[in-house]
């Protein structure tokens, strides 16, 4: 990924994308992948996991990716704020369906995903347990990552359950399709990111994901401890990466 300092994104008049630096973080991968589709440029801007990211605090209000910065807009974080400004700047088809009820599927589908308490939370808690039980407590209080992810060990039990549940109904929903995709017949947003974000259940093999060694090894710990999931849900990532996504993947 060819990245810009924030000095150089601030001078521009174009989009500026705050992304994951040197890891494969599937908020970030989801959110390079709508402006792309849309084929919206964007300067990327590195954000560098676990570090205090103070000019990127300075300038956005953020520390963690992705963050949108567009001129004459507050800077944007969340998913669904991300789809509505690439579905606004954007050319090419809509990721999101035209019937309402298809777009609140589409949406709701997101917000399990990569919202709060969604399978990336779920994921990322079960991420943070292994390594916990692994670390002195001194060690872990130094590591600003797991109280500003708000791991609590009194949670993992209901963050396991989270994410199986997610995944039981997720793949229900995809079986029930008779079209490859989980809402309608063609691409949207939550084909998206499911594809993306499934990298924590199965990490895509290295031709396709060139993440470092220690990084696979922790994207391994979910599906390690979810064990038994429908093989649908890797089927249908594989199709959208063969079907609609760029790859290699680029951080």
């Amino acid at each position: 990924m060819d990245y810009v300092s924030i000095k150089a994104a601030q001078a521009s008049a174009g989009l500026a994308l705050v992304v994951n630096a040197g890891v494969p973080g599937p908020w970030s991968e989801s959110a390079k992948a709508l402006f792309r589709h849309h084929q919206i440029p964007f300067l990327a801007v590195p954000q560098i996991p676990a570090a205090a990211n103070d000019a990127l605090v300075e300038w956005t209000g953020h520390r963690n990716a992705p963050i949108a910065v567009y001129p004459g807009e507050v800077p944007m974080t969340r998913a669904l704020e991300l789809l509505q400004l690439a579905e606004r700047l954007g050319s090419g088809p809509s990721l999101l369906p035209q019937a309402r009820s298809s777009r609140i599927q589409v949406t709701g589908w997101i917000q399990e995903i990569a919202g709060e308490a969604g399978f990336g939370w779920c994921a990322r808690h079960l991420i943070f347990d292994t390594w916990a039980r692994q670390m002195n407590p001194e060690v872990r209080a130094a590591n600003p990552m797991f109280s500003a992810y708000g791991y609590d060990e009194r949670r993992q039990e209901s963050m396991l359950e989270g994410a199986q549940s997610f995944l039981r109904d997720l793949a229900k929903a995809l079986k029930a399709s008779t079209t490859g995709y989980l809402i309608g017949d063609q691409l949207t947003a939550a084909d998206l990111y499911w594809a993306y974000f499934s990298n924590l259940l199965a990490p895509l093999p290295g031709e396709v994901n060139p993440m470092q060694a220690a990084s696979r090894v922790a994207y391994e710990i979910p599906g390690q401890l979810l064990g038994g999931y429908d093989p649908i849900l890797l089927a249908h990532r594989d199709f959208m990466f063969k079907t609609h996504l760029q790859q290699p993947l680029d951080f």
